[in-house]
């Protein structure tokens, strides 16, 4: 399918170049080999440039077609050869193939827009590069072929050769365009207003080429021929390029039928004559023409890009200011800054930026803008504020260019407004002071933490020494009550003595169960649940402590419930507990003695215990922290903060609940309540 359509278009281009050379041909037979316009080699040129080089064969077999009729029309077959004038045609649509490619190539290579009609310098290199050198290279083969053929005598070749290289060029510039602009897309809408338009300037065009070239008026002036001149500028500036191309093309071809027919200001004594005088004007109002349109399309471009980038730059978050270089007054100021300011465009344009109150004065502006005009910066970047019209002030951070593209230079003052970015930084560097104060608090708690976990070593190899200790001490005392019960079997001893025997014998029963009992709370707990007697659990911990209670002064009481049922516990946790809050309820009271009271009941399920203290009780500000591990107020050679926090660990493990109540010298009381479990052991029964 790809071949043929290659072929398809190699057939169109070889008819499209054939009708139109043979189209102007017929207009009016000039004497000799060239025509005042050529459009046949616009067709080539636009050909090869917007469909590819690939298609020469169409440019060669039109060339040999039209160029055969031609020679014959000419100089009929009788009087050349058919071999001959084949030979000459074939040449001839040779130097055709030769002139597009070279054009193309020039095109491809110095044209670097694919729309070379929007820009005035592709127009003047399509001009005076493209079109004149590729028709300087068709017309000198042309007529060097013909000339050694003895179709052209030689002393014609070089008005022969003027005449073909303008309608050559002529030919390019009217022709080669129109597949640009089909190439292109319209740059305006068709809408009943531009029918009308349109319909307006054809009836305008028709009447001005009567007036010039069809015989309507008698003249004597030459410039009546500019009368057209009008049409095409307004073809050009209303309907772009299409119409400018068109529009070329109908004055062309008007100013062509009427020199033709003898009518019109280009009508001299000879054909020659009358041939120059045409291809001259129609060549200058082609250039001119085509430079017009690229110019108006420019500039429309121009003020598209300009308009899009002021919307851009007005509706810009950033203020943006154009201030002179000399006397520093604002010339431009964008919308953002104006409603940030207060003023308006005719209001600042009276200021300049030290009228917005800068922390710094004229000079210390300019040594700021010096960098800029020395040239040895681009760009230079400083903090400073701005003053609103109402007098509020706000943190400004300003970038400054300076720019040379203007008739007067300016600088280029970028503006952003830091309110936020200033808090930011402020909130920023007071959580960054905190975190500061966080990570040195933080490290003195570890220091401090570390310090009670040595403490707390220390702690537990000393109750394993006091347990290794405690057994060992368990033989001699046992060996002593051995001794002092057979002192009272065999030993006649009076009252007194054997009072005093008895009295020893006891007090290594109280040691020996004060050892048990330490060695019960030291060993290592099982985590496994049994049913305890919560009364002889408190009174096994009150006997480990009781000795300290009485040299201190301190005085314990117990208001115990009558009817206490057992609970299901793990047993030295427990004690432990009972043993923790004991130990704190002492050292919260103050030298001189106090009272400890434990006040046992069971209520809904569960019992209560309570044990309350005469101490100083606890501030409030520390009361939430009495529970958070390695939390204490001691010295750290008394305390590891670690006593309640596994009180709570212990309760909650249990399932049950853990109260403080402490007024600040007035005591503290801690009420553990633990759940009772419906189906106790009827063993365990009262």
């Amino acid at each position: 399918m790809t071949a043929q359509k290659q072929v398809l278009k190699i057939i169109a281009l070889a008819g499209m170049y054939f009708v139109t050379a043979w189209g102007v041909s017929v207009l009016g037979l000039p004497e000799g080999f060239s025509l005042p316009i050529y459009p046949a080699a616009g067709v080539a040129l636009g050909g090869i440039i917007c469909c590819g080089a690939r298609l020469w064969p169409g440019i060669f077999l039109g060339g040999l077609a039209f160029n055969a009729w031609f020679m014959n029309y000419v100089a009929p077959a009788a009087d050349v050869p058919v071999f001959t004038m084949m030979l000459t045609s074939s040449g001839m649509a040779l130097a055709a193939v030769a002139q597009a490619l070279v054009g193309g190539f020039l095109f491809n290579r110095f044209v670097s827009s694919p729309t070379p009609l929007n820009r005035t310098k592709d127009i003047l290199i399509f001009i005076f590069l493209v079109a004149a050198v590729g028709c300087t290279v068709s017309s000198s083969i042309c007529l060097t072929i013909l000339g050694w053929g003895g179709h052209l005598p030689w002393e014609k070749f070089v008005y022969e050769g003027i005449t073909w290289w303008l309608g050559d060029v002529m030919g390019v510039l009217l022709v080669a365009p129109l597949f640009f602009v089909f190439r292109q897309p319209l740059s305006f809408r068709w809408t009943p207003a531009r029918g009308i338009e349109v319909g307006i300037l054809l009836l305008l065009f028709y009447i001005i080429s009567q007036v010039v070239f069809g015989g309507w008026l008698q003249y004597s002036h030459y410039p009546l021929v500019y009368l057209l001149a009008p049409c095409l500028v307004w073809a050009a500036y209303r309907f772009g390029h299409p119409g400018t191309v068109l529009a070329i093309l109908m004055v062309s071809s008007a100013a062509i039928w009427g020199t033709m027919a003898g009518r019109g200001p280009f009508t001299l004594g000879s054909l020659e004559e009358s041939f120059a005088l045409l291809q001259s004007y129609l060549l200058v109002l082609t250039i001119m023409t085509l430079i017009l349109s690229a110019a108006a399309t420019e500039a429309e471009n121009a003020q598209t890009q300009s308009g899009r980038f002021g919307r851009v730059l007005d509706e810009s978050s950033n203020e943006i200011y154009l201030f002179d270089a000399k006397t520093l007054k604002f010339i431009q100021v964008n919308r953002g800054a104006r409603e940030n300011l207060g003023y308006t465009l005719e209001e600042l344009q009276s200021l300049t930026p030290l009228d917005l109150k800068f922390d710094f004065t004229r000079k210390d502006l300019e040594t700021f803008l010096k960098p800029l005009r020395d040239g040895t910066d681009d760009l230079v970047t400083f903090r400073t504020r701005h003053q609103r019209k109402d007098g509020t002030f706000y943190p400004i951070e300003c970038r400054v260019h300076f720019s040379h593209a203007e008739v007067y230079p300016v600088f280029v003052g970028i503006v952003q407004d830091i309110t936020e970015k200033k808090k930011t930084e402020e909130e920023l560097a007071v959580h960054r002071h905190h975190l500061e104060e966080l990570v040195l608090q933080r490290t003195a708690d570890l220091e401090s933490t570390h310090l009670q976990l040595l403490h707390a070593e220390k702690l537990s190899a000393t109750g394993k020494m006091a347990a290794s200790m405690a057994h060992e001490f368990n033989n001699p005392i046992f060996g002593i009550r051995n001794v002092l019960e057979k002192i009272m079997r065999r030993v006649q001893m009076e009252d007194n003595n054997k009072r005093f025997v008895k009295l020893a014998i006891q007090e290594c029963d109280r040691v020996t169960l004060l050892i048990r009992k330490v060695l019960d709370f030291h060993s290592p707990s099982t985590d496994e649940k049994e049913w305890i007697d919560v009364h002889e659990s408190i009174d096994d911990m009150t006997l480990l402590i009781q000795k300290r209670f009485s040299v201190r002064d301190i005085h314990m009481v117990k208001e115990y419930a009558a009817d206490m049922p057992p609970i299901e516990a793990v047993p030295d946790q427990f004690m432990q507990v009972i043993l923790n809050i004991l130990q704190n309820a002492e050292e919260a009271i103050p030298e001189g003695g106090g009272r400890i009271t434990i006040t046992t009941s069971a209520t809904n399920g569960e019992v209560q215990i309570q044990i309350k203290d005469t101490g100083v009780g606890i501030p409030t500000q520390i009361m939430k922290n009495i529970f958070d591990p390695f939390f204490t107020t001691k010295p750290s050679v008394k305390g590891t903060g670690l006593g309640l926090s596994v009180t709570y660990g212990i309760i909650k493990k249990h399932g049950g609940k853990i109260r403080v109540d402490s007024l600040p010298g007035r005591g503290t009381t801690f009420t553990i309540c633990l759940p009772v479990r419906q189906e106790i052991p009827a063993a365990l029964r009262g």
